[in-house]
């Protein structure tokens, strides 16, 4: 009967899920080497991003203060003008009134889409990421950029002039060009592109509330599947899949929002009355993105320290000692357990599956094994060679003695009185001073 009554509410609700508005993050994971993050260029374009969401913790809120002792990184917010200013350049971003996207597999219609605020985090472990956020309202737009289960893109971008003439543009290579002005390149050298490798965080809003918990796993299961919210679609295959839901409302009887969490994506179906997309993208970059960036900072910091073992010299004990150094310090209060991110479950909920999903303690533990049985490695060979040095210089020294005591020898063969006065001195005082020692040993 439950089962029937969710049925129900789902297709009844079809014609008013098929109104929502979308919008995506595109968590893009890029790196950087030492020193060569360029924050006056950044911050040209950006200003400081301070999290003050509710729903972390604030001993996880102060990890992301950049002037905090215990700091892992820091952020900056881009606004959508300057962000075009960026990528299309200060003369010809005033002059464009409209952004579109078409399959260039078949499909030649355009669909409109627009830029909102970007957001970068960086981390002292060498790993960033660009929040790249986009509006639209047919989910083909998705589908097109992200073309699942693929490696190259399939989308088409356009914009439209103060003229009204129409310009292609390859988004892609734009992003990493002004990605490389600030020290920063897609953290896979693989040739794929950006948006491919990115963690997709979607959000659509549609303006009633839930009554049942299956009509929210329908229509987020839908998003995740990049397919609009109202599609009557199934896959047994995706079993990485959880969900997490609000807290119903006791006086309405209904629910607000609920998610469907997977390793690679997160999509949020919400209740909003107004259809108020721009509203809820801002409410997801302010505490919904601090989420995500905790748990994908602890994935990619293991994969980038597998990348700088790779490239270290496993000769240098100096190079494996500074990232045994820097792993320490990740271990120590770079990763935060889910009991620990925030006081709501549904929270804890969502970044235990992300981090779980991605094998994050199993990373953890695999790369610092991997440093350590290298820096061991090291340290046996330090050892013999030390040994080896001692060896040589135990050598030396018991040539020296025999060279000695043949030198005493033949002073005292000369039968000098002087001689063996002094002699016997040494020998009385060095006993005398053995004895002390003795003594002195015995007292403590």
């Amino acid at each position: 009967m439950e089962l029937e009554t969710a049925l129900t509410e789902f297709f009844e609700m079809r014609p008013i899920l098929a109104q929502a508005r979308m919008g995506t993050y595109f968590i893009i994971p890029l790196r950087y080497e030492a020193g060569a993050l360029r924050h006056d260029r950044i911050q040209a374009l950006g200003r400081p991003w301070d999290v003050t969401t509710m729903d972390l913790s604030e001993t996880v809120k102060r990890l992301f203060y950049a002037d905090d002792t215990a700091s892992i990184g820091g952020c900056y917010q881009i606004d959508a003008e300057a962000l075009c200013q960026a990528l299309f350049g200060g003369e010809t971003a005033p002059g464009i009134t409209a952004f579109s996207v078409s399959d260039k597999n078949g499909c030649a219609e355009r669909l409109p889409f627009s830029f909102y605020h970007a957001y970068l985090y960086y981390f002292h472990t060498r790993v960033a990421f660009l929040c790249l956020g986009i509006g639209y309202g047919d989910m083909r737009v998705l589908r097109w950029i992200c073309n699942l289960g693929f490696a190259e893109s399939r989308a088409d971008y356009h914009y439209r002039d103060a003229f009204g003439q129409e310009h292609g543009f390859v988004l892609e290579k734009q992003l990493e060009e002004v990605l490389r002005s600030w020290g920063l390149e897609g953290f896979f050298a693989s040739g794929s592109t950006l948006l491919l490798e990115a963690y997709v965080d979607n959000v659509a809003v549609v303006p009633q509330r839930f009554r049942s918990l299956d009509t929210i796993r329908r229509a987020a299961f839908n998003l995740h599947l990049m397919s609009p919210p109202n599609a009557l679609a199934e896959d047994d295959s995706e079993e990485d899949v959880d969900y997490v839901y609000a807290v119903k409302t006791q006086e309405l009887g209904t629910y607000r929002w609920g998610c469907c969490v997977s390793s690679q994506t997160i999509s949020y179906i919400m209740a909003n009355e107004t259809l108020d997309i721009d509203a809820e993208m801002a409410a997801q970059a302010q505490d919904g993105l601090p989420l995500l960036l905790m748990a994908l900072y602890e994935k990619y910091t293991c994969l980038r320290f597998a990348q700088l073992i790779t490239a270290a010299d496993k000769k240098s004990m100096k190079q494996l000692r500074g990232l045994k150094q820097v792993m320490l310090e990740f271990q120590a209060y770079g990763t935060v357990d889910p009991a620990n991110i925030s006081r709501w479950h549904n929270i804890k909920r969502i970044y235990q599956v992300v981090v779980e999903s991605n094998r994050v303690p199993q990373a953890i533990e695999d790369v610092s094994g991997k440093l350590s049985i290298l820096i061991e490695h090291q340290r046996e060979i330090e050892q013999a060679r030390n040994d080896m040095v001692v060896s040589v210089i135990t050598l030396f020294g018991i040539i020296s003695i025999l060279a000695s005591v043949l030198s005493i020898i033949q002073i005292l063969s000369d039968g000098s009185q002087a001689a063996w006065l002094g002699m016997i001195s040494s020998v009385l005082l060095l006993g005398a001073l053995l004895v002390v020692m003795a003594f002195w040993g015995r007292r403590e």
